[in-house]
């Protein structure tokens, strides 16, 4: 075993941090305990944050947007009027919305969600001005905007905000820089949650405040709620209210990690999965879209994949499609929680024995229609192989490749501890990040190139860079 790892190992031990089950699990500590946390996040969040909280926006449709938000008002015994007043200035957000208010029972949630869809088929300018909130109280969100970005690659762009924000901090980057800073960026993130999750977030809402990222995709196990008893739901009104800086900014599209089972995906399905497009999947659990160049694919390791599957057959069907449309849209991007590819030491039954299940049931496909990136999370920690097929490096570079890149993003907060330990001698690995701080992607697409860094989000650094480039 290479000294590094065994170094970990005796660290993780000697640290206290458990092994059972295979992965390290810090407990929550008597700080973040249901009954220590029930009344300081209803006290920080439920009153203190106004009456809109939440907002988050996400891709319905073509030249449609859904933006979702909380009303922090008791859904029993009362009649709402949520709606959305937009339009391409901020003086004249004329143009309204009518939505609707639900709620549901589950984690004690008793509060009020709301959802409108903006058709923007009409207005004349890419950028959109909007608020949200209740005719009938009348209140409303401040006046946010964002920009629709084209499903055509050539003609994405950032979005000039009307107001001029702070810049955000330049990252300290050892490496060459890579990124053309007049093209826009695409964060993706995994296994996030509030008790580490803040300096990620911080670092991905600049982004989106510098006018850098526009567009926020996360690989599942989203608020961790489940880790805090079943009286849960202040949980995910803390994280949506710490995810709104950028959320409410740039379209956050999302699918399912096992923290999200609880309740039967409850909590999920009504904060986010309902606002996800279904794509002709029939199923708010999987869908696709193109943005900015990419074709993405979102699918659930928590439900059935096998070969004949609802979910593998849509999922055959739509890449089949997907890799025939590559003039106008010229990559392909899958997502989904549970890994294909993984050497994780501490989770090493993730790596050994579920990952080539979900390997008998998707590879193949994934190489078949040159699926060009895969992302997963589940593993807490950050590692990228070459393109690979079989277990087998096809090349050691980037350039034409033959076969997938697999990518763990994993390390963005989660409140179990990331997991610093990789199996050494790992052929088709080309790098891991060693540690316990957290982190996140950021990607570029143009015609020929993608471009990835990998940002440690406590230091604000890069941390690891490549590029995948198409001459062919």
């Amino acid at each position: 075993m290479e000294s590094r790892q065994l170094f970990l190992l005796i660290l993780l031990v000697d640290t206290g941090y458990g092994l059972g089950g295979g992965c390290i699990l810090d407990g929550l500590g008597e700080e973040y305990s249901p009954e220590a946390t029930a009344l300081r996040y209803k006290e920080k969040i439920f009153i203190g944050s106004g009456p809109v909280q939440g907002v988050h926006l996400s891709l319905a449709g073509t030249n449609q947007m859904r933006i979702t938000w909380l009303n922090p008002t008791p859904f029993q015994n009362k009649t709402f009027k949520p709606m959305c007043y937009f339009g391409n200035q901020p003086s004249n957000t004329s143009v309204e919305s009518y939505g609707k208010a639900y709620s549901y029972p589950d984690g004690m949630f008793d509060l009020t969600l709301n959802s409108a869809l903006l058709d923007l088929g009409a207005l004349t300018e890419e950028m959109v001005f909007y608020r949200c909130g209740d005719s009938q109280d009348g209140f409303f969100s401040p006046i946010y905007n964002f920009t629709l970005q084209s499903t055509n690659i050539t003609n994405s762009r950032k979005s000039l905000r009307f107001k001029s924000m702070n810049r955000f901090s330049k990252l300290s980057n050892p490496f060459d820089p890579i990124f053309d800073p007049a093209e826009p960026l695409i964060a993706v993130i995994g296994d996030h949650g509030v008790k580490r999750g803040s300096d990620t977030a911080t670092s991905i809402a600049g982004h989106v405040k510098n006018d850098d990222v526009q567009l926020i995709v996360h690989v599942g196990d989203i608020s961790y709620a489940d880790k805090y008893g079943s009286n849960n739901s202040y949980i995910w009104v803390s994280y949506m209210n710490m995810q709104e800086p950028a959320t409410s900014l740039v379209p956050y599209m999302t699918t399912v990690g096992n923290h999200e089972r609880q309740f039967q995906f409850a909590a999920y399905l009504n904060w986010l999965g309902y606002s996800m497009p279904t794509s002709g999947s029939g199923s708010n659990f999987w869908y696709s879209f193109d943005y900015m160049g990419i074709h993405f694919v979102a699918y659930s390791s928590e439900h059935d994949l096998t070969p004949n599957s609802t979910q593998h057959t849509w999922m055959a069907q739509d890449l089949v499609k997907a890799n025939g449309n590559r003039e106008t849209v010229p990559w392909i991007i899958v997502y989904g929680h549970r890994p294909l590819y993984c050497t994780s030491l501490i989770c090493a039954e993730r790596c050994l024995d579920e990952a080539p299940v979900f390997r008998a049931d998707l590879e193949d496909l994934l190489y078949q229609q040159h699926v060009d990136v895969v992302f997963h999370g589940h593993n807490h920690q950050y590692e990228r192989s070459y393109p690979v097929y079989k277990e087998k490096a096809v090349q050691k570079d980037y350039i034409n490749p033959k076969a997938p890149v697999y990518i763990v993003d994993g390390a963005a907060g989660n409140p179990e501890l990331n997991d610093p330990s990789f199996r050494p001698g790992v052929e088709w690995r080309a790098f891991d990040d060693p540690t316990f701080y957290t982190g996140y992607v950021l990607m570029q697409p143009s015609p020929t190139e993608l471009k990835f860094q990998y940002i440690n989000s406590n230091k604000k650094e890069v941390v690891d860079q490549f590029v995948i480039s198409r001459t062919n």
